[in-house]
């Protein structure tokens, strides 16, 4: 496949794909999508925490699967919460991050919520002490 055709998939799925770089820090493949270009600044990914750890190790050697972390959230500078997964790819001797909207998260965000609710409504309340008072000690 032609680099520019890789370009053209990657920006068709609006996907970020990054290489690990020898220094650690990490090298787009392609034109960053404009969903990632508020948290992308930082080419360590520090915002990814133990992921990293846990794709450091995945990356020991080359696999045909992928380990994938999510939903993961971050707010760009207008406010607005966009939802992500990542995925390590380790192909040969390359190593990958690819970071991909999650279009379903809010929506199941939503349903765990009132799930919580109601149960919540269901659960019966506590039961109070009527022997005390909340001045005696």
């Amino acid at each position: 496949m032609k680099p520019e055709s890789l370009e053209a998939v990657v920006r068709a799925l609006e996907i970020g794909v990054f290489e690990q770089v020898a220094d650690g820090a990490f090298t787009s493949v392609a034109p960053l999508p404009d969903w990632m270009r508020a948290f992308s600044q930082n080419p360590t990914f520090p915002f990814l925490g133990s992921f990293l750890n846990e794709a450091r190790v995945f990356w020991t050697e080359p696999r045909d699967t992928r380990l994938t972390w999510g939903p993961c959230s971050e707010v760009d500078e207008t406010g607005h919460t966009f939802y992500f997964r990542v995925s390590a790819l380790s192909l040969a001797d390359h190593k990958f991050l690819v970071f991909e909207l999650d279009h379903h998260a809010e929506e199941t965000r939503a349903i765990l919520q009132k799930a919580r609710e109601v149960v919540l409504q269901r659960r019966p309340a506590p039961k109070r002490d009527l022997g005390t008072t909340d001045g005696d000690s």
